[in-house]
């Protein structure tokens, strides 16, 4: 895990409630800002507009 976490949060208001942190080294955490028991780690992360 990289100490150069990012927050890529969404700007949408639609979307305000989940958020995107970039732990380094192709990792990502997806997680609900308001239950912050909720979240996922992956290696792969999409943009939710490409699968429409």
């Amino acid at each position: 895990m990289s100490t150069n976490a990012t927050d890529d949060a969404a700007t949408d208001e639609s979307a305000e409630r989940y958020a995107e942190l970039n732990i380094g080294d192709e990792e990502f955490v997806i997680y609900d800002r308001e239950n912050h028991q909720a979240w996922i780690q992956s290696t792969v992360s999409l943009d939710v507009d490409e699968l429409r």
